[in-house]
């Protein structure tokens, strides 16, 4: 998480358009002091960092409906989910995207969340979700980004048979070590890091994208960057995470 805070910070201050993402599960993993403050000590890290939007994981979902509505009002940055829904309402659970304007484009974010689903909570088809929520955006950006959680292959379908979807950040337990890009619909797949017990967190990925007047993605580079002890501890996140662990 520090050295995390290290390399957004880096990034940062060379001054260009950037937006800080994650693609979900990111809350609550196996370890304290996340696990025990469900969550709310990972918001808090986030809102330190500046992060820009997430989307809800499975494992958001599973905090249940309380204490999600809890972070999501804790959070400075937006929560998204397109799919995820009240069973018993068909209510949104969250916000399906939000709009940006970075480097003189509109840039909507969509989140999708992937999943089964869990107690009182649905999940919506995740293709057609996306299908529709593209449709509605289209008209209001230039550029459009997906967080998405459902996986590699629905996302993959996601990005063969739903035009218009520049980037689509994966999450989820997979590794899809080198970007992947529709040859149908020019889509750009991307997937930085995967969770595993007693891990979370040790890579970062970096995507420097050039757009074109009309906002076509033209020009890519992406780096999966290991957090690793060549990149230096940021202070003043040492300190909060060594407040949080009573140290």
């Amino acid at each position: 998480m520090t050295r995390r805070a290290t390399r957004i910070a880096e990034e940062r201050a060379q001054g260009d358009a950037l937006l800080v993402l994650d693609a979900g599960d990111s809350l609550v993993g196996d370890q304290d002091p996340a696990r025990k403050t469900q969550g709310g000590t990972s918001v808090t890290a986030m809102n330190l960092m500046d992060y820009d939007a997430m989307a809800l994981g499975p494992n958001e979902l599973a905090l249940g409906l309380s204490v999600l509505r809890q972070r999501i009002a804790e959070a400075e940055f937006a929560v998204l989910s397109a799919d995820a829904v009240l069973s018993d309402t068909g209510e949104l659970v969250a916000v399906p995207y939000i709009l940006r304007t970075l480097d003189g484009y509109q840039v909507a974010i969509i989140g999708l969340s992937g999943g089964g689903g869990v107690p009182g909570i649905l999940i919506l088809d995740p293709l057609e979700t996306a299908r529709n929520v593209v449709t509605q955006v289209t008209p209001l950006a230039e550029v459009i980004i997906l967080l998405s959680h459902a996986g590699t292959s629905i996302d993959q379908q996601i990005a063969e048979n739903v035009p218009g979807i520049d980037l689509i950040i994966s999450g989820g337990k997979f590794n899809l070590a080198t970007p992947w890009r529709s040859e149908k619909t020019g889509t750009l797949i991307l997937h930085a890091d995967e969770a595993s017990p007693g891990h979370a967190g040790r890579r970062l990925g970096i995507a420097r994208l050039t757009f074109d007047t009309r906002g076509q993605l033209v020009e890519q580079a992406w780096q999966r960057l290991d957090l690793s002890q060549e990149i230096s501890e940021d202070p003043e996140m040492m300190d909060w995470v060594w407040q949080q662990m009573g140290r």
